[in-house]
């Protein structure tokens, strides 16, 4: 029998990283339990998490969206029609064979080749983003860093012109707590969502239609070009893609950066050997990245009725795999609670998923990742943060602070 995990998602702001021991008492006493707050099933052991990500169950990525203020799809779809027409075409809402099909067509623009030559690019924007601190004594470090980095990257990614910078954050917002929220969203909150991507779609179109005349290397200008034969992406379907990453081709980078230094700026032994020990920095972001735990959960739907660990999932269940717990599970990490810089994690945390929906854009953000860490804490070797209290966006899928201000 199945227990019900008592954690209010609701107050996923107020439990801050409180949540991770909650999560770490549910995997250590049942791991796959009923939560009332989300409505579904918690998945909290590595290697349950685990056979979730890699295939081996009959869940679906398939979820439209349908999280309104009532459970009418008609209501749904005359009041939100850009949003139900994009996000059956996010690759990170799709079956094989779209899911096969559109990933087969993204794969050259996240090719290691691609990522390669991006590197100097974000050695640039992070060394220009860094220079502008000299001086300063206090900054805020996620708006005037993380996203100044990460932003910056990515529209350099898509070709994309200055002049959009300003919008990323409202885009991100609007789509974390709309999309990736915890409890269900007002439709003024899913009415930001739909605004975001109607004036997402003015900007892409506009560009797309530019690559489809002269192409260049940029991002955009390989998924208008990508071919399979005679296959190639619909509009749509290229529109579908830039929505998606776009935001969280920036966001969860910006995110990693701003927990990350958080944890780094408390752990002087952490940031001595991250600094010290440079032949080992891929090894130490992946630490970074599992302990702080920003990628936290992937939702998924049961496909059919199945029983899994005791538990009677019934089709049409939404089952949430905790990747904050797996990371976290003392039968994979040792002492899993402490930030060890010299664990070699050998890919077994879950934090970019796994099996077909492994991260596409895992190479580029643990590109970035390895350059920035070590070039802050060299020339901010004494960071501090100003603000003890962690304050969390209200989503789960993806943990982030909403700000953190540092001493230089």
């Amino acid at each position: 029998m199945n227990a019900t995990a008592k954690i209010d998602f609701s107050k996923i702001v107020e439990l801050g990283n409180g949540i991770l021991p909650l999560l770490n008492k549910v995997r250590e006493q049942d791991g796959i339990a009923w939560n009332d707050s989300l409505s579904g099933w918690l998945v909290t052991r590595h290697a349950d998490v685990t056979d979730a990500l890699t295939g081996k169950l009959p869940l679906s990525n398939v979820r439209m969206e349908t999280r309104t203020a009532g459970p009418d799809m008609a209501f749904f779809l005359q009041r939100y029609p850009l949003m139900s027409a994009t996000l059956p075409f996010w690759i990170v809402n799709a079956d094989p064979p779209l899911h096969t099909r559109l990933r087969r067509l993204m794969t050259k623009a996240f090719s290691r080749r691609v990522v390669e030559d991006l590197r100097p690019m974000v050695r640039r924007v992070i060394a220009e983003t860094l220079d502008s601190l000299n001086g300063r004594t206090e900054i805020e470090f996620m708006e005037e860093v993380a996203r100044q980095i990460t932003g910056h990257v990515i529209m350099n990614k898509f070709g994309l012109p200055e002049a959009v910078f300003p919008k990323l954050k409202r885009w991100s917002v609007a789509f974390n707590i709309g999309l990736g929220g915890v409890v269900q969203p007002s439709m003024e909150i899913l009415d930001e969502v739909e605004s975001s991507i109607a004036e997402m779609q003015v900007i892409f179109k506009a560009e797309i239609d530019r690559r489809r005349v002269a192409p260049t290397d940029d991002f955009l200008s390989l998924l208008v070009t990508a071919r399979e034969g005679e296959d190639m992406l619909s509009e749509e379907e290229v529109l579908g893609i830039c929505y998606l990453v776009i935001v969280a081709g920036h966001d969860t980078t910006m995110n990693t950066m701003t927990l990350g230094v958080h944890a780094l700026a408390h752990d002087p032994a952490a940031r001595d050997y991250l600094l010290n020990t440079p032949e080992r920095i891929g090894d130490s972001i992946a630490e970074i990245m599992r302990y702080i735990a920003m990628s936290t959960s992937f939702q998924r739907i049961a496909a059919e009725d199945f029983t899994w660990q005791g538990a009677e999932i019934k089709k049409f269940d939404t089952v949430w795999l905790m990747t904050a717990a797996a990371n976290r599970d003392p039968a994979v990490f040792p002492n899993p609670e402490t930030l060890d810089m010299s664990r070699t994690n050998n890919d077994r945390t879950t934090v970019f998923g796994g099996g077909i929906h492994h991260c596409i854009g895992h190479l580029l953000a643990k590109m970035q990742l390895v350059e920035f860490f070590p070039e802050f804490f060299k020339r901010f070797p004494d960071a501090t943060v100003l603000d003890e209290t962690m304050e969390f966006i209200p989503s789960l899928s993806f943990r982030g602070l909403s700000a953190l201000r540092l001493c230089l």
